[in-house]
């Protein structure tokens, strides 16, 4: 049975979630401002955020908890806007 689904934007920065065999990165999750984390669920757009390991992105998708965890199914992302000063 699952559990609640909420629908959130959050922004923050990817990170390694778990490596394979010979230590490539296969799975993502984001760390946010507020320092809560995030497991990226593996489908086309989380393979795609690979390749932005340790930059900051913002994202909308659909958050379940998973044995403790929070597990982000993402719809859309966009590598975050730095500020100029």
């Amino acid at each position: 049975m699952e559990r609640n689904r909420e629908h959130v934007s959050i922004k923050g920065i990817i990170i390694p979630a778990d490596w394979d065999e010979k230590g490539n990165v296969i799975k993502a999750a984001i760390l946010t401002t507020n320092e809560e984390e995030y497991i990226v669920q593996e489908n086309e757009k989380g393979q795609k955020l690979l390749s932005l390991m340790q930059r900051e992105v913002e994202m909308t998708g659909v958050v379940r908890e998973e044995a403790g965890n929070k597990i982000i199914t993402v719809e859309k992302f966009q590598q975050a806007k730095r500020e100029r000063y």
